[in-house]
């Protein structure tokens, strides 16, 4: 393998264990269960916007020159820079970063510790507790030195992690723990595809791709025609590993059938279960020390991310080391109240982010001839109908929520934004042919 081969290859490693780690391990066994005999079906939606949606964010930012503001800098400058703090709240300090933490815990740490309890404070474990800070100690340790983090992770981190999961998944294709149960959910395409919201790769898509790009900038390629080709292929290792893992995944949770069915135990709950049903004591540890490192990967590639942004957009006034900082410890903070708690307050914002997210990539990838007019009105109408389904998750109005996408093509499905960016891009451009006529100099 020549040189350049390697470095694709653990570069596409490093970015495929960053992606993976933020929770998303929980979301595929949840999906086959609920999916049942349709989880071919529900794989198929969760590709879409788990597998598929974070490739398209990569190369429609590689086609920005890498630069996230320039993504979004098609609708206007300050639009850039707000949708992308946004962004990085989420995939950061606020959804992402706790949650790596919080799943390491409940997947990889608390089924170890079978009845060992060293009692709480103010309701919150104390096991929580240590466990958070020696996680997002590791996190500062790796996050301060982030010229080679792709490199680092793509080496120590991701053959680790591939070997537990192959474990895992090959035990339960082999030896199957019993058959798909009839689906819970009458459409497992929707489900899976939302499923993919909670993720949030197609955000973190953008911010992982200045890191892929300054990486192989470091490694003497550049911001050139050959560099972009390269992240490309860095960019298809790491999909090609999310569709073994995910697929692998969803069979698995099909696969425990009925015994399964009680989705009220949460997704951690879940998927500690199954592994547990399908490979015992080893499986327990090949699972706890798979998250461990997984949500590791993820937690470091995201703190070098967010800091990396938030320096450039303040100017410098706050260093990056400063940054850096200052994440891990609100991460820290919030990580101790649960994977359920932060999945509970973070489902509508992601609802509301995500179609702006997904029109933005496919309008970047399209450019070509495309103004400025439809950009901002294909935005419009993805986040107006986004609001209504991060409202559908809020109890007070619901209700109202609901009602108002019934009355919508595509609401109820949870598509009403193809049908509303649509419309808005069409009005878009009629308004920019409007203007331009308008502005035209008479004969």
């Amino acid at each position: 393998m020549n040189s350049k081969n390697k470095e694709i290859i653990v570069m596409g490693f490093g970015l495929f264990a960053m992606f993976l780690g933020a929770g998303n391990i929980i979301f595929p066994p949840y999906i086959g269960i609920i999916s049942g005999t349709k989880w071919p079906t529900g794989l198929l939606g969760f590709a879409v916007t788990g597998i598929g949606m974070p490739l398209l964010g990569l190369l429609a930012t590689f086609r920005a020159g890498g630069n996230i503001d320039k993504f979004a800098g098609k609708v206007s400058l300050p639009f850039a820079k707000a949708f992308n703090f946004a962004i990085l709240l989420c995939i950061g300090p606020l959804f992402a970063i706790p949650r790596t933490a919080a799943t390491t815990f409940e997947v990889g740490i608390l089924p170890l510790l079978g009845a060992f309890d060293p009692g709480s404070i103010l309701g919150i474990s104390w096991s929580a507790i240590a466990v958070s800070l020696i996680f997002f100690a590791v996190t500062l340790y790796f996050s301060l030195n982030p010229s080679q983090v792709l490199d680092q992770i793509g080496t120590y981190f991701t053959p680790f992690l591939i070997l537990m999961l192959g474990f895992i998944i090959v035990k339960g294709i082999l030896v199957p723990i019993g058959k798909p149960a009839a689906p819970v959910v009458d459409n497992a395409f929707a489900l899976g595809f939302t499923e993919g919201y909670q993720t949030m790769d197609a955000l973190a898509s953008m911010a992982f791709a200045s890191i892929i790009m300054a990486d192989i900038m470091g490694h003497g390629h550049g911001n050139t025609k050959e560099g972009l080709s390269m992240a490309v292929k860095v960019a298809l290792v790491s999909m090609l590993g999310f569709l073994f893992v995910y697929g692998g995944l969803v069979y698995l949770g099909a696969s425990g059938g009925e015994s399964f069915a009680n989705t009220k135990d949460g997704h951690t709950a879940i998927t500690v279960r199954l592994v547990d049903a399908i490979a015992g004591d080893t499986g327990r540890y090949a699972l706890a020390s798979a998250m461990t490192f997984a949500c590791l990967t993820t937690a470091i590639g995201l703190t070098t991310a967010v800091a990396g942004y938030f320096e450039k957009l303040l100017d410098k006034r706050l260093s990056y080391r400063g940054l850096v900082w200052i994440i891990v410890t609100a991460s820290a903070v919030l990580s101790v109240y649960g994977v359920r708690h932060i999945i509970s307050l973070s489902v509508p914002v992601l609802y509301a982010l995500y179609p702006v997210a997904i029109v933005l990539i496919l309008l970047n990838l399209f450019d070509r001839g495309i103004t400025p007019g439809v950009y901002r009105g294909a935005v419009v109408g993805a986040f107006l109908i986004g609001i209504l389904y991060g409202l559908q998750h809020v109890s007070t109005v619901a209700d109202q929520a609901k009602n108002m996408l019934a009355a919508i093509p595509l609401g109820q499905e949870g598509f009403a934004w193809i049908f509303t960016s649509a419309l808005g891009g069409i009005a878009g451009a009629a308004w920019t042919r409007r203007r331009r006529k308008n502005a035209a100099p008479e004969k």
